[in-house]
């Protein structure tokens, strides 16, 4: 071969250099975005016109090195753009792409063989029809453009110039159009469905909880009210249709107004049936990772009639569902109507002394079980609605005599602030659990959305401001008040039309009602009685569920962990053996490796990988302060010679390794090795991309081949292996990161672009130096938030996809050839 392939010409960036001594054309990368262009002939062009797909297969051969990224982009009549963009595929026999018609006719393909200068050749380029178009995917409009096109190639450029203008008026005015009808309520939420349909999750979505929380025995309880009327019974048959369940209204739910999340779908656990142990036993495990103490079912009794009892039944003889309950006697008629109508009454109570003393009966039997919760060595009993009982003064009387005749001991008796009821001492009862949404007024903005349907007469509250209403009203209770709160509200699954809803609800405005419910019940009970109810475990019907969803995933389940971690054990820098290993390190290289490491059981993972580099590389390693003693111990004993820090869980590991960094350039290392303990729970083989990240940095030769790399180019500041490269303009990278990115970019004074590549899963080699615009920024300044589980979207992910823009800021290149 002494020319290039027919139709190909060297583009932006790169030079022929000649031709070698096997007669190969070499050519020559001069630049960051090398390019060539490849033109059909007429005969080539006829052959392609009106192809559905077209294949391309390219003979490109690095000839020093490794051809990062190659890519081709198209131009359809409309130009090269990121819209006609594919990445080239190795197979057998060279690279490879499918670029999907844009137009009826392809005029010319741009091959960028490298992201990067390089030293390649081309052996050979096909470009092949497959499949026929029917109609122009430009539409009438956009193939009468192209046909004048030509014409007006020998126009005077004035001319030219008022073809452009008049065009890009035009499209401005179609993309005027097209946002307005866009924004239309019935357009916005036929979308919607769309994306719902499609798994849509928003930017809160958690994943699940890898690691248990444990905290001490005097910790606030959160108590979840539980629902258990998923699974069909005869009476429910009768009553609603052959195996009406819950499910059954909440997967009919529509939205009723702009932005409305309906309808609510259940994640992990699906639409569940409450006879089966298994989900039980999955309930239980979800609630004791998030820290939940204890569920408090709902009990329904109507005068020695049971209803929803076969889940609670199996709960009680099954001893290894080891989560506390307590009991909730909802004690109002059952009815065809939700929210305590007493029309239409379906299963009525019979309240009398004697159901006094026999609905008792029945639930000392749970109370006398060893998980029954108990405070202050009382077990919790919970009435719904003491001001519909005949004398509920006297009913408390009976039950405390009958507990103390059982052995059972003293009671502790609370009720709610359902239908707005207050007077507890009144009735007889130790305290009262405000029970949310009821009696809330404020934050209404009914009015303030759009409506979807002409019959909507439900209310809409912004649960922002009734979070905030919440918690400045908890400085006017009492002491025996027990706070609730609720992670949303939506009843229109059982309402429709008519419901009330409680929107902007997420994670973040539920971790602040939380947070401040358990300050308040911490702050105004004795140690280790401190409690706070949640409105509710699962009612999906009602929009007040902690259980994962398609749209939150395990967000609210993180939410609640992170409110009761502030009520862990805490280790700090001055804990003895931290102290020690500080004062023991010693610098002996000019690297070091900076690992995270959040997962205690990956200790001796990462030890038996660390040890083979021990010799060129010091080790500076963090551990969560919510870490107990005996796996600090042991982190201390796998890792003899390391500098050990702790570090608060928070910005996943971007944070720590933003401050072990700091640390680093103070003490003169000038390269070091970015690791972390990455699990990635909502991913299936999550461990095994962990293995290859850090493999592909350490394993073999890699981390002689990563120091001498730095050694040789002064101006090399990140490097990872290539299988970790991707781009900002990747699919969904910046989906739920643009603000973030934007707000540091600004911050940082960064310039980024859709090629801009990052290491995917934040592991790499990096110099020191060229890390100075991230390590310069005050912790402040980058405002890491409160740690939710979020797969996406987070300050942590946005410095993910910066380190290329960052490096380059400071002067430095980026390289994914290791």
């Amino acid at each position: 071969m002494t020319a290039l392939p027919s139709g190909l010409k060297p583009g932006r960036d790169v030079a022929i250099e000649g031709v070698d001594a096997r007669g190969r054309v070499v050519l020559v990368g001069t630049g960051d975005d090398p390019q060539l262009i490849w033109t059909p002939s007429k005969t080539e062009r006829s052959a392609l016109r009106a192809a559905r797909t077209v294949r391309v297969d390219v003979k490109l051969e690095a000839l020093d090195g490794e051809l990062v990224g190659p890519a081709l982009f198209a131009d359809w009549g409309d130009g090269f753009s990121e819209d006609s963009y594919a990445r080239l595929k190795a197979g057998p026999e060279g690279w490879f792409a499918s670029l999907p018609a844009r137009s009826r006719q392809l005029l010319r393909l741009r091959l960028d063989p490298s992201e990067g200068p390089c030293r390649f050749t081309v052996l050979d380029i096909a470009v092949k029809p497959a499949g026929h178009l029917g109609k122009d995917p430009r539409g009438w409009k956009g193939v009468a453009i192209q046909a004048i096109k030509p014409a007006l190639g020998p126009l005077r450029q004035p001319v030219g110039a008022v073809w452009r203008k008049g065009r890009a008026i035009a499209e401005q005015a179609r993309a005027s159009r097209a946002k307005t009808h866009d924004a239309g309520p019935v357009r916005a939420t036929y979308t919607h469905a769309i994306q719902v349909s499609k798994n849509l999750r928003s930017p809160h979505f958690a994943a699940p909880i890898a690691a248990p929380i444990t905290l001490p025995a005097d910790a606030p309880k959160v108590v979840a009210f539980y629902l258990p009327q998923f699974h069909p019974f005869p009476e429910n048959d009768a009553w609603w249709g052959k195996g009406f369940t819950e499910w059954t209204n909440v997967s009919k739910a529509q939205p009723q107004f702009l932005g409305h999340y309906q309808p609510r779908l259940p994640g992990d656990l699906g639409f569940y049936d409450l006879r089966q142990r298994e989900v039980l036993a999955q309930q239980v495990g979800l609630a004791k990772g998030a820290g939940v103490h204890a569920f408090c079912f709902h009990y329904y009794w109507f005068a020695g009639k049971r209803l929803l009892e076969k889940p609670i039944e199996l709960y009680l003889a099954d001893p290894t569902l080891d989560l506390p309950f307590a009991l909730c006697w909802a004690n109002e008629n059952w009815t065809r109507r939700w929210d305590g109508d007493e029309t239409d009454v379906l299963m009525a109570q019979k309240h009398s002394p004697e159901d006094d003393e026999a609905v008792f009966e029945d639930m000392a039997r749970y109370i006398r079980d060893p998980r029954y919760l108990r405070v202050g060595g009382k077990p919790v009993l919970v009435l719904y609605r003491p001001e519909i009982l005949p004398d509920a003064k006297a009913t408390t009387d009976r039950w405390r005599a009958k507990a103390r005749a059982m052995g059972l001991g003293e009671l502790r008796l609370l009720c709610t602030t359902a239908f707005g009821f207050q007077d507890y001492a009144g009735h007889g009862f130790d305290g009262i659990i405000d029970f949310p949404p009821h009696a809330i007024v404020e934050g209404e903005i009914t009015k303030a959305v759009t409506p979807l349907h002409e019959n909507f007469t439900g209310k809409v509250y912004d649960y922002p401001a009734v979070v905030r209403h919440k918690l400045s009203e908890l400085s006017r209770v009492d002491a025996a008040y027990v706070p609730g709160v609720m992670p949303g509200w939506d009843n229109q699954a059982r309402k429709p039309w008519a419901g009330h809803a409680f929107h902007n609800a997420d994670p973040e405005s539920y971790l602040t009602w939380l947070s401040g419910a358990l300050t308040h019940a911490v702050a105004r009970h004795p140690k280790g009685e401190a409690m706070v109810f949640v409105n509710a475990w699962n009612e999906w019907g009602e929009g007040a569920y902690l259980e994962p969803d398609r749209w939150f995933g395990h967000g609210y389940l993180h939410a609640t962990r992170a409110a009761l971690s502030a009520y862990q054990p805490r280790l700090t820098d001055a804990h003895p053996v931290v102290a020690e290993a500080q004062a023991a390190f010693v610098k002996r290289a000019d690297a070091v490796t900076l690992l995270h490491l959040f997962y205690p059981e990956l200790i001796d993972w990462f030890s038996e990988r660390l040890a083979a580099t021990a010799d060129v590389l010091d080790l500076m390693v963090t551990v969560p302060e919510t870490w107990s003693e005996a796996d600090l111990a042991r982190a201390r004993a796998a890792f003899p010679t390391a500098y050990l820090a702790i570090a608060e869980n928070r910005g996943r590991d971007i944070r720590p390794f933003v401050e072990t960094l700091r640390g680093a350039r103070a003490l003169g290392y000038s390269v070091f090795c970015k690791l972390h303990s990455k699990r990635s729970p909502h991913r299936a083989k999550g461990d095994e991309w962990r293995a290859e990240l850090v493999d592909g940095l350490l394993g073999g030769e890699a981390a002689m081949l990563a120091l001498r790399a730095f050694a040789q180019d002064p101006k090399l500041g990140l490097l990872a292996a290539a299988g970790s490269r991707m781009r900002i303009g990747d699919p969904d990278v910046m989906d739920n990161n643009r603000e973030a990115v934007d707000r540091l970019s600004r911050r940082m004074g960064l310039k980024l672009a859709p090629e801009t590549p990052f290491a995917a899963g934040s592991m790499f080699w990096g110099r020191t130096e060229a890390f100075a615009p991230l390590a310069g920024l005050a912790d402040a300044e980058i405002a890491f938030e409160p740690e939710l589980g979020r797969v996406d979207g987070t300050t942590a992910h946005a410095i993910e996809r910066l380190t290329a823009a960052i490096v380059a800021r400071a002067g430095y290149r980026a390289s994914f050839e290791l």
